[in-house]
């Protein structure tokens, strides 16, 4: 797996680096449907402010999420509006999709089951909240213009071309009037789109599919026969979700090329706590250019787990890579959810000892950068705070200063903005401001269960 840690050491608490653009590599990461069930959307409510927050959540798979030149997950709600809910027709918080993209998403796919759950004002509102945040997104329309416009999604990154198909085997019964589309799994319709891809002269073509038995580890026919058409139609990657489980990862070689198809990445977020039903995976694909044709390099998976746990003000669903997480906060997994943590990963790695040909495990505790970083959010660690309205004026902003700034919900349900992950106080009060800033920080502890000022 490529660092994304250069050697910007102690200004801001790590000794960390950012992606830098590679012309000749892109680095994919796909993860499976986001969803958000009731216990969910009231386990991200904070009543003082009257609004969800779903940041912690993500924050065990920022690092691997920001890492990945093209990072894409599958919303498996609607944003329709209030009245929140959850299943069996999704209605979730637009917070939820902002902290998908502050986590490092910036591809969300949206056509599946649950596309037409709010009706039609559900697939629109939907819509505009995701080009709200900017995020590039494919799946739903709201008219043929648009999709003309627009499908297949074009992603462009480091010097490739990459188009990007999203379908669903259906919406439940569900339909949305025309000009409304969702994209369905269809082979006339999809033979013309990847036409249409191959015409665009495309480095990749990526064809993501909701599709598969639920709850089942293995694929059906049904899904081997699409898959076959995929790769019949010149897809290079075909990746799956909607089973809920996890079923295996394949590279393959295909008319001389090497290919990749993964059948069903799991549930990535959610309220399902039955057994293989509780977690996921993140899949990382490099691709390389050789004598300018792209060619799949290491394919790679870290298996997640889900972890709902009360903190002060709001219950996160942590998604957890494996890692000793009670070596920093003794607590933090207690003796049952250790049980269901052990078996989801020894589930896990059975399935895919047994049936996955060409992908490796990542272990994140192999990368000291990473556990350091999940050893503060664990034990705490020290930042420095200003008012909100010393980042209103980003021009005044370094870059290296701004990758440090994020958002943290206090122990009182306040929002703060603060800068750094440091170790002590003592680094917080050596560490750079900058000139344009008139506003001197505040020093502050920051743990899942604490915010401090220090001074």
């Amino acid at each position: 797996m490529r660092q994304f840690f250069l050697i910007l050491l102690t200004v801001f608490g790590f000794t960390v680096s950012f992606a830098q653009s590679d012309s000749s590599r892109l680095n994919f990461l796909f993860v499976g449907d986001v969803m958000q069930h009731g216990g969910q959307i009231a386990g991200a409510y904070n009543a003082k402010k009257d609004a969800y927050d779903y940041r912690d959540c993500f924050q065990y798979v920022k690092p691997l999420i920001k890492n990945a030149d093209i990072s894409i997950a599958n919303l498996e709600v609607t944003h329709a509006g209030k009245p929140y809910k959850g299943y069996p027709q999704f209605s979730a918080p637009p917070e939820l999709s902002e902290s998908l993209v502050d986590a490092g998403f910036n591809v969300i796919i949206t056509s599946n089951n649950h596309s037409c759950d709010g009706g039609s004002t559900g697939v629109v509102k939907t819509l505009d909240v995701l080009d709200k945040l900017g995020v590039k997104h494919t799946g739903t329309f709201r008219n043929k213009q648009e999709r003309n416009l627009n499908y297949p999604l074009l992603v462009e990154k480091n010097g490739f071309k990459v188009a990007i198909l999203n379908y669903t085997y259906g919406t439940n019964g569900l339909s949305v009037a025309a000009p409304l589309i969702i994209n369905y799994i269809d082979s006339a319709v999809m033979e013309a789109d990847f036409k249409k891809a191959r015409e665009m002269k495309v480095d990749l073509i990526v064809c993501t599919l909701h599709w598969g038995t639920e709850y089942q580890s293995l694929p059906n026919a049904y899904q081997k026969n699409w898959e076959k058409f995929c790769y019949d139609q010149g897809a290079d990657m075909v990746i799956g979700g909607h089973p809920h489980v996890l079923q295996p990862v394949e590279v393959k070689e295909i008319g001389g090329e090497k290919k990749l198809t993964a059948w069903s990445l799991g549930n990535f977020v959610s309220n399902q706590r039955d057994r293989t039903k509780d977690g996921g995976m993140i899949l990382m694909a490099e691709v390389n250019k050789v004598s300018g044709k792209a060619v799949l390099g290491k394919v790679e998976h870290a298996f997640t787990w889900v972890y709902p746990r009360q903190e002060a003000v709001v219950k996160p669903f942590y998604i957890l890579p494996d890692f000793d997480y009670n070596k920093y906060r003794s607590d933090f997994l207690d003796a049952e959810a250790k049980a269901k943590y052990d078996l989801f990963f020894s589930d896990s790695r059975t399935l895919f000892k047994e049936h996955s040909k060409g992908t490796i495990e990542f272990a994140v505790s192999g990368d000291q950068i990473i556990e350091t970083y999940y050893g503060k959010l664990l034990k705490g660690y020290y930042a420095q705070e200003y008012p909100i309205e010393v980042f209103k004026n980003a021009d005044i902003i370094e870059p290296g200063f701004k990758q440090w700034i994020h958002k943290v919900l206090g122990s009182d349900g306040e929002y703060h903005w603060v800068v750094g992950y440091f170790e002590t106080e003592k680094d917080v009060k050596k560490a750079h401001i900058p000139e344009a800033f008139i506003a001197q920080p505040k020093c502050v502890f920051i743990s899942p269960t604490e915010y401090k000022v220090i001074q």
